[in-house]
Formats: C-alpha cells, sequence, structure tokens
C-alpha cells in the first residue's frame, strides 16, 4: 500500500507543479520505505522520519541521474580536504563521482538516521549498523536496477545551469531558502527553527508578527552553517553554480557576506575572551582545564580568581559533582559538568576509564564545549578512550574515530578544523 504521495515529494524541490518523473520518484520512495519494513531499519525511526529518509534517498538518487550535482560537489569538497570521497567508509575503484554507489548510500542512511534517531536520543549512531548495511545493499540494487530507466528531472537539472537565472536579491532568497530548508541533504531545519523560536517568544510573553518570522528564518538561511563541511548554504550555492553562470558574481557576493556576517559577530567579543583565555591560561600554568569538586567552588574561581560578574548569586550549597573549567580563545571561559569523568587528564581526580569508554564518543555528538575546546582534547590524548561503536572491537572503532573526527567536529560542532 502506498505509504508515500507525490505532495510529500514535492515539498523537497523548489517548485510546485508535479510532473510524471515526480511521480516515478515518489513511487521509488514508497519502494525503498518497503525495503526500510523489510529490514526491520523502520524501527529505527518514528513514522514521519521512515517517509522522510525515504524521500531523501529517492531525492539523491534523482540528483545523480539529473546531474543536479549537490551530492557531487560535498564528495569532490571532501576529497580534496581529506585525501578520499566519505567519511567512514572505503571507496574502491569502482567509485565513480557521475553515478550512485553503495558507499553514498551507507553514508546516507548513517546521516539520516544519525540526524533522526541520534538527534532525538542524544546519542552517537554506529555507521556500521549490520541492519543499516543490509539495507543500504538493498537500496543501492534497487537504484541499479532503475538506473537505465531513471528519468532526468529537468526542473532540477536546470537549477544552477547558466540558462537559469537569479538576477536580483528576491530570486537569490527563493533559491537559498529551498536549499537551507528543503533540499534532501537537510532534516526538519525549517520545523526546528520555527518551534525553537515559538517556545523562545511564549517565554518571553512575545506575539511574533510574520515580519520577525521571515527575518530569523532568512537569517538562519544565511548564517546557520551546515553539516556537511560546516559551509554556510550561500557557500554551498556558490559551489553548485558554475563560474560561467551570468549570476555567479550575486552567489560569491552572498557566501562572502554570509562568512564575513559570522566573523564579525564572533570579533564583537574577541578581545574579551582573548584576554579571559590568557588570563585562565596563566592562573592554570597553561593547562587547558582546571577541576572542582562542587558548583560553589567553580563558581568562586570564576567571580573570585577570574575576576567575572554574574547576575545569579553563588550557589546557595555546595552540591556535590565534579566540575572541570576550560577556556577558548573564541568564546571564553566554560564549564562542562557531564563528562568530566571522561576526560583523561594526569590532572583529573574524578577520570574514570570505564566511564570513558562508554561515553566519550559522545563529546563529539553532543556539544559540550566549543569546537577550538574539543581540537585540544583531541591533540592532548584527553579523549584517548573514544572509539566509533562498531561490532569489530573497540580498536577498529578508535581507528574509525581518529581517521574520522575531523569530519565529526564539522558534522556536529558546525566548525571548520584549520590545522
Amino acid at each position: 500500500m502506498k505509504k508515500i504521495f507525490v505532495k510529500e515529494w514535492l515539498l523537497l524541490h523548489p517548485y510546485a507543479q508535479s510532473t510524471s518523473v515526480d511521480a516515478y520518484y515518489t513511487n521509488i520512495s514508497n519502494r525503498i520505505y518497503e525495503i526500510f519494513e523489510a529490514t526491520g531499519l523502520i524501527n529505527s525511526f518514528e513514522e514521519k522520519e521512515a517517509k522522510q529518509t525515504s524521500l531523501r534517498l529517492a531525492a539523491y538518487f534523482e540528483d545523480v541521474i539529473s546531474q543536479t550535482n549537490i551530492w557531487r560537489t560535498f564528495i569532490r569538497s571532501y576529497k580534496e580536504d581529506y585525501g578520499r570521497y566519505l567519511p567512514f567508509f572505503e571507496t574502491s575503484d569502482h567509485y565513480y563521482e557521475d553515478e550512485v554507489n553503495l558507499e553514498d548510500v551507507r553514508f546516507l542512511l548513517w546521516h539520516y538516521i544519525q540526524q533522526y534517531h541520534g538527534w532525538r536520543k542524544g546519542t552517537f549512531v554506529s555507521p556500521e549498523n549490520p541492519v543499516t548495511q543490509a539495507t543500504a545493499n538493498m537500496v543501492y540494487n534497487l537504484f541499479c536496477e532503475e538506473w537505465t530507466v531513471a528519468p532526468e528531472n529537468d526542473n532540477m537539472r536546470m537549477l544552477f545551469s547558466p540558462e537559469t537565472r537569479y538576477e536580483n536579491d528576491e530570486a537569490y532568497d527563493k533559491l537559498l531558502h529551498w536549499f537551507h530548508y528543503h533540499s534532501y541533504l537537510v532534516t526538519d531545519a525549517e520545523e526546528v527553527l520555527s518551534e525553537s523560536l515559538k517556545e523562545v517568544w511564549r517565554k518571553e510573553g512575545i506575539a511574533p508578527n510574520g515580519n520577525e518570522i521571515f527575518y530569523f528564518h532568512h537569517w538562519a538561511a544565511m548564517q546557520i552553517r551546515s553539516p556537511f563541511r560546516a559551509y554556510t548554504s550561500p557557500q554551498w550555492l556558490l559551489r553548485l553554480v558554475p563560474e560561467g553562470h551570468p549570476d555567479y558574481d550575486l552567489f560569491k557576493k552572498k557566501a562572502d557576506e554570509s562568512v564575513s556576517t559570522l566573523i564579525a559577530d564572533k570579533e564583537k567579543h574577541l578581545e574579551e575572551f582573548k584576554k579571559d583565555y590568557e588570563k585562565f591560561l596563566e592562573l592554570n600554568e597553561g593547562k587547558l582545564f582546571r577541576y572542582y569538586d562542587n558548583e560553589r567552588n567553580f563558581y568562586n574561581f570564576l567571580t573570585q580568581d577570574m575576576g567575572m560578574e554574574f547576575a545569579d548569586k553563588a550557589p546557595a550549597d555546595a552540591k556535590v559533582a565534579p566540575f572541570a573549567a576550560t577556556v577558548s580563545p573564541e568564546g571564553g571561559v566554560e564549564g562542562i559538568s557531564f563528562y568530566v569523568r571522561g576526560i583523561k587528564d594526569s590532572d583529573n581526580p574524578f577520570y574514570s576509564e570505564e566511564f570513558a569508554k562508554e561515553h566519550a564518543i559522545g563529546v563529539f555528538a553532543v556539544k559540550l564545549c566549543s569546537a577550538h575546546t574539543l581540537i585540544e582534547m583531541v591533540k592532548q590524548g584527553m579523549l584517548d578512550d573514544a572509539h566509533v561503536p562498531t561490532l569489530l572491537g573497540e580498536e577498529h572503532g578508535k581507528e574509525l574515530l581518529r581517521e574520522n573526527w575531523k569530519f565529526l567536529v564539522e558534522y556536529f560542532y558546525h566548525e571548520e578544523v584549520k590545522e
């Protein structure tokens, strides 16, 4: 029985009128959904999520067939920086940029499960889950069976063609909003932002109007970095249009604006953060962390030693719990509470190897600190217990992490790793 309909497929596209091509790919989506049911992978999702993942995998297939080049842009960029096409998965001599590949399907399935199930549970999803692998094999076989008959979608093929013009901000913004909120690599970005705004405004007793809602959605489309390479959406669009496109200069201008605005926002407090950074390292003899056994001592360090002021008063009672204070030049002083027992540091009195082995991978998947701190922890061996969950054993999991940790910083922390 059909689960997915053309109207749902069209939500992933920058046009509203369906054609026979859209009906074809909607059917592919339904067949992918049936594969999820057959393998049991559907149990990793809620109902809506399974349908959305089916649609997005079909849209990947459409992207490759129609040469929209969204996927090719990602794998080429990744290969330029890391010497390989994909995180986690080795590609063979039979991997082709302009065709569907088993490794692509495996990676995308991991991505969607991580974005849905992983985000909901606050956990890191193994890219080597056997059910996911079996499902990827079946989806890939479906794509291979359909390869010679799958139709190109002219609407998508022409999207970044020099023949399609984006001569003004209005035309560009329409494309930008589609890409940021509805292209197949993203998941529920518009819904998540809308719900977050509603919650904030509800707590503050604000009744938002349409202009405010549009402003925040446009701001996010310009500024929020993607999990893929930590690019902003304007940076993505610049890579998707050919340099010979007549409106290339507009795309370049928007991409530059998105990055320069991010830099300007950081620089507003950079001088203050730098002072805190230098003072912290001086007090702590250059070490990355200071450790405290209760909240009050941690608070006293911030106010008395660092000279920081807070609107809230000191904790009334000395809540017994391990705290770690650290610092970054981009964000100043920060505190860590949950994961302190997993920091492998000779100065850490709370370190537990057992705890670290179970939870260390979570530091990559849940943003507990700044990207700067995470990178320093990796460099100093403080996360040596971390490993990707896999049935092939802890050492293999550690090797996977060593090979892919920079990608994980980009993916979960939305920060470029520059060394």
